[in-house]
């Protein structure tokens, strides 16, 4: 009886445990090799069982991006047999209406390329899906990724968009010309007024401008917010983040104060440089100036001369403004039947070293350092700047400000008109101002 008793007893020990291991299986992952199962992290997960499952991918691009994204599906599917991805692909002047399109009448893409301006709008109404599970999980491996990439793609706490590659605003320099002027470089931590001294140094030893004025998409006023404790917009995107005027006041006359001083150039001589081939420093006018940083590709072929690349001027008690921005970024639907899949789909192309050979840096400086260091002998000379840029950022990055309005593009289009106003003496900086905030908020309101 006893021998019996025991037998039940061991028999009952074994169901139990067996039930257990089946109701809590903790994360197991291989990112890099796309086979992967781990425990559910949204209401739509289905665990990965190796079941045909057919993923929608929507992106926007030029046919470069768009060939090499379809090469990277191929290599997937060869990799995951059981997934098919279904490719929709077009030109950006579309691809907002169709997004919008689609998520609208609750067919939306599995995985979708994004900009950080849409964030708020589509975070807001719940239609993208938190990511930040999938990192705690260890499904999204970020062990060679910093905290500043992934910081573009929250909103209001979560993550809802994964960088696909980084950029930053960056200064660029002709390091021949600072040596025929005999002007010491401009090191990390040097301040506007330390640059509007080198300015004025470099345009007097020369007999060109200092340097270009940066009215281009408010990013270096941007810049100038953050040192100030503040930003552009605020959390929501719905307002302003800044009230006092003087912040404005005193960026502008900045410049106005360089260009009295022929620091800078006129309006007109300004107006007319806004495209890369008209760059200042392409046509050796000026020493310095602010671009985004994988901008210098295209500035130093045009050049046709080696161009150098630093951060921006530090605020005076150091403050730097700087931060990564995200090239674009990955977004989930948060009804997608194969969550799990979506996620193993991001990771591989964010981990991959086979994925990012074929991409290229299409879509940015991949945000994996061991990515980066896996491309970067391969690569020209100045993509190779690009990720060394990236690098240098890193470690004077402060927090990211939060995404801005879906309205951006008008809103840095009204902000260069203003801008120029003041450039052109048609109006000063003390009364651009109120109108300048006034507009924002217009088109805010609009959008």
């Amino acid at each position: 009886m006893k021998k019996l008793t025991l037998l039940i007893t061991l028999l009952l020990i074994t169901f139990l445990v067996a039930c257990s291991s089946n109701s809590s299986q903790p994360s197991t992952t291989d990112n890099n090799q796309g086979n992967t199962t781990t425990e559910p992290t949204t209401n739509n997960e289905q665990p990965a069982t190796g079941e045909d499952v057919e993923i929608r991918f929507l992106w926007w691009g030029n046919q470069d991006r768009h060939d090499r994204t379809l090469a990277l599906i191929e290599a997937y599917e060869d990799l995951n047999p059981h997934v098919s991805i279904n490719p929709e692909f077009l030109g950006f002047g579309d691809y907002a209406d169709r997004l919008a399109t689609q998520v609208a009448g609750g067919n939306a893409p599995d995985i979708f390329q994004m900009v950080d301006r849409w964030l708020p709008m589509y975070g807001s109404r719940g239609q993208l899906a938190n990511l930040q599970p999938f990192v705690d999980s260890g499904l999204i491996n970020t062990e060679f990724i910093d905290q500043a990439s992934l910081d573009p793609g929250y909103f209001q706490g979560e993550l809802v968009g994964l960088s696909t590659g980084s950029n930053a605003f960056a200064l660029v320099y002709d390091p021949e010309l600072f040596a025929e002027a005999g002007v010491p470089l401009l090191e990390p931590g040097y301040t506007w007024e330390d640059f509007a001294n080198t300015a004025r140094q470099l345009s007097e030893a020369l007999g060109t401008y200092g340097t270009y004025i940066d009215v281009n998409h408010s990013r270096a006023f941007g810049t100038w917010l953050l040192q100030q404790g503040q930003w552009l917009y605020n959390e929501d995107g719905t307002g302003l983040g800044w009230e006092d005027d003087q912040l404005f006041v005193d960026f502008m006359n900045f410049w106005v104060e360089l260009q009295d001083e022929g620091v800078v150039p006129p309006a007109d001589v300004n107006e007319a440089a806004a495209t890369i081939e008209n760059y200042l420093i392409v046509n050796k006018q000026a020493p310095m100036q602010i671009i985004h940083s994988n901008q210098i590709v295209a500035v130093a072929q045009a050049a046709g001369r080696d161009l150098e690349m630093t951060i921006l001027p530090s605020g005076n008690d150091g403050t730097t403004g700087a931060y990564i921005r995200a090239s674009l970024l990955y977004s989930m639907n948060p009804s997608t039947k194969h969550p799990e899949e979506v996620i193993k789909f991001m990771d591989w192309m964010t981990n991959s070293t086979e994925a990012n050979d074929i991409l290229q840096g299409d879509r940015g400086v991949p945000i994996s350092s061991k990515i980066r260091e896996h491309m970067y002998t391969n690569l020209e000379r100045t993509v190779q700047q690009q990720f060394d840029y990236i690098d240098l950022i890193s470690k004077y990055v402060g927090d990211a400000p939060p995404p801005p309005p879906p309205s951006g593009s008008e809103l840095d289009n009204a902000f260069d008109r203003i801008f120029l106003e003041i450039l052109y003496r048609a109006n000063t900086p003390e009364k651009a101002v109120s109108r300048y905030k006034a507009e924002m908020l217009d088109i805010i309101s609009r959008q």
